[in-house]
């Protein structure tokens, strides 16, 4: 199969560029890009970023699987109305694409209090999107809501993430900070599945789809 990867600069989907390059089930990993990943993968095809003209774009392979990892702080938007853009507008516009050409399998990493009729921004945002992609009716669409993602971004220092994933270490697993490898793995590993219909995985679930595949490679 042949795999998408919206956001492949970021810190979840660099991770899942990884699991996706020692996939023996993905023979090429096509993902829009303003700067390069770093990536050496000979599977990985960097494209230009351009959602604007995502309607007529075609992609270099087919495209089975796509990824979504794709999001900013309020900060580093320039203001809500930007990061909304950011979150939802753009993803959207290659997500509509990606269903025109027939893509089978959808994995998004959104938020563990993803709403969108939430009335806290964020978790607004991330609950548009899921909402945005259900209607249009993916083969198999999976949505995974983790609480605060734990690793270093690299030229993103965000303070107060990193203080909430201090704070919240030691909570029972449904809440605590997870890593962001954690979830990437999670998410190549449910998209072998392709589970019919629209499926949210929270972050709890996260923990155990992770532990599970442990345990059954060390046995």
């Amino acid at each position: 199969m042949n795999a998408f990867v919206l956001g492949a600069t970021g810190l979840v989907a660099g991770f899942i560029l990884e699991h996706l390059a020692a996939s023996d089930d993905y023979a090429h990993i096509v993902a829009p890009v303003r700067r390069s990943t770093g990536n050496a993968s000979d599977k990985l095809i960097e494209i230009p970023f351009d959602a604007e003209g995502a309607a007529d774009w075609d992609p270099p392979v087919e495209i089975h699987h796509a990824f979504i990892a794709f999001g900013t702080t309020k900060k580093a938007a320039g203001g809500i109305n930007a990061q909304r853009d950011i979150e939802v507008r753009l993803p959207r516009l290659y997500l509509k694409r990606l269903r025109e050409l027939r893509v089978r399998h959808i994995s998004l990493c959104s938020a563990l209090g993803a709403d969108w009729e939430s009335t806290n921004a964020y978790n607004a945002m991330k609950g548009q999107l899921e909402e945005d992609i259900r209607m249009m009716r993916f083969p198999s669409f999976v949505t995974f809501r983790p609480s605060v993602l734990g690793g270093h971004r690299p030229g993103d220092e965000r303070p107060a993430e990193a203080w909430a994933q201090r704070a919240m270490a030691w909570l029972p697993k449904a809440f605590r900070t997870i890593p962001a490898e954690h979830v990437a793995e999670a998410m190549v590993r449910k998209a072998a599945e392709e589970p019919e219909g629209m499926t949210i995985i929270r972050s709890g679930k996260i923990w155990n789809i992770v532990a599970a595949e442990k345990a059954r490679t060390t046995d």
